[in-house]
């Protein structure tokens, strides 16, 4: 099963990433190191990048409480290039990349028609660390499978039946009756610049890998380059709805933006 991650990448997003190539303005110097092309060139945002990437490919096996203070002896013996890095840096690009772990389990939750339980309520339904409704989860199983026998949809009817919950029942009739197939995922269900936001948090998914993660860069400059992504006009979105969808989705980014400006003239793309 693909992750949420994943799901994001396959979702064929409207932008107009393709049309547009980085500005022969952007100074650069050749990396001296053997890395794949898209590291070729090293950009004012590109160490940002690297260390980034270094972070993710750890995943789950770093672990922030050890990099408290200093950064420990064996990971610059490993990596000595880590030593141009305060350890502090280190641990934020690391709360950066679960954060967007975090918004990505979020939108494929609702991608699949699922539902956050509130704070502190009970459920046997999880997916990652968030709790789900459980009866909307098992609607949604009968939806996609036009059975009762998914999961422990038997045991949740017989519950059902003592409580007299004739809701529930309507909507399981319904559910069961309809003959409209309903896709595993959705992503109608999601905003696009959300879908887009989280994609490329960490790294740039897209098409011109050189181009430098969206947690680097600030609200403002980060709804003109939506806007220039999308084809749209300056100002939709304004840096303001950038800033509700960055908190609402949990996104976390760097305390001091590397992209403040971005200029799009003739298909060059300029960040400054």
């Amino acid at each position: 099963m693909k992750n949420s991650t994943e799901w994001l990448l396959a979702i064929g997003l409207p932008v107009q990433v393709r049309t547009l190539i980085l500005s022969q303005q952007h100074k650069y110097a050749q990396n001296p190191d053997d890395v794949d092309w898209y590291l070729a060139q090293i950009f004012f945002w590109t160490e940002g990048l690297m260390l980034m990437q270094w972070i993710l490919s750890f995943g789950a096996k770093f672990h922030g409480d050890s990099w408290q203070g200093s950064i420990p002896a064996q990971s610059l013996k490993d990596f000595p290039w880590l030593a141009k890095f305060r350890p502090t840096q280190v641990v934020e690009y690391w709360r950066i990349s679960q954060s967007r772990s975090k918004a990505a389990d979020n939108l494929i939750i609702k991608a699949r028609g699922e539902r956050l339980c509130p704070k502190g309520a009970y459920s046997k339904v999880s997916s990652g660390d968030a709790k789900l409704v459980e009866e909307k989860f098992l609607l949604n199983a009968a939806a996609k499978s036009k059975s009762v026998k998914r999961y422990y949809l038997p045991q949740f009817i017989f519950e059902a039946a003592k409580q007299n919950n004739i809701r529930f029942f309507i909507r399981l009739g319904k559910v069961l009756q309809s003959r409209m197939k309903v896709p595993d995922v959705d992503w109608t269900r999601c905003d696009p610049v959300a879908c887009f936001l989280v994609a490329n948090w960490c790294e740039w998914r897209e098409y011109d890998r050189r181009f430098p993660a969206l947690c680097f860069f600030s609200d403002l400059a980060l709804a003109d380059f939506c806007s220039a992504m999308f084809g749209r006009n300056p100002g939709n979105p304004s840096a303001y709805s950038i800033r509700q969808w960055r908190r609402r989705l949990g996104l976390k980014q760097v305390s001091h933006p590397k992209i403040k400006k971005v200029t799009v003239e003739k298909g060059e793309i300029l960040f400054a």
